[in-house]
């Protein structure tokens, strides 16, 4: 009796769905490694300890008045969006643990938190771009400083904007207002 040896026949349309998922995951690997959400180190200007570590969140193209905002809670993150008609991405901004900077015409280079008699200075250095928004979020635990007033300047030290958030405003002041805008001064 002769022995028949057996062999396995592969057809080439079977492999062709699984080609194709893992030409998928390489693909999804490769744009995720691109399009990451990571902390952007700052470097310390001179020896100061007090820069901060934010996270970009978006970017893009925007056609609208050069403005800086401050964004503390959900409804701030959805109204300032709508505002500027900026769809955000899928970001889990969290409220209770970031505070939220958008710049517009500007990109946010870095952040200091300089000390001052009575108050607190946050100071933003950011370079003019036109028709350019920044969106970054910072920690709040570092931000959240009783009087503390934001300036955006430029790299020569030129105050563009001098924000003081709503969150800060004493309860008498806040009652006269609305509360849910910043002060914001504008300087040209």
């Amino acid at each position: 009796m002769k022995k028949r040896s057996k062999f396995f026949i592969v057809e080439a349309r079977r492999l062709i769905p699984l080609l194709f998922l893992l030409a998928l995951l390489v693909g999804l690997t490769v744009y995720d490694n691109f399009f990451r959400l990571e902390p952007t180190a700052v470097p310390p200007q001179g020896d100061t300890a007090d820069s901060l570590l934010f996270t970009t969140t978006d970017w893009g193209a925007l056609t609208t008045p050069t403005t800086f905002n401050l964004v503390a809670d959900d409804e701030g993150w959805t109204r300032v969006s709508q505002e500027l008609g900026v769809e955000l991405p899928d970001y889990p901004f969290n409220a209770a643990t970031e505070v939220a900077v958008f710049a517009v015409n500007s990109e946010i280079q870095s952040m200091n938190v300089i000390p001052k008699f009575g108050e607190s200075e946050i100071r933003v250095l950011v370079e003019p771009k036109d028709n350019f928004y920044h969106v970054v979020t910072v920690d709040r635990q570092t931000v959240d400083l009783d009087n503390a007033v934001w300036q955006f300047v430029d790299e020569e030290d030129r105050v563009l904007s001098r924000v003081i958030p709503f969150w800060q405003v004493e309860e008498g002041e806040q009652e006269e207002g609305t509360g849910e805008e910043e002060e914001q001064e504008t300087i040209k």
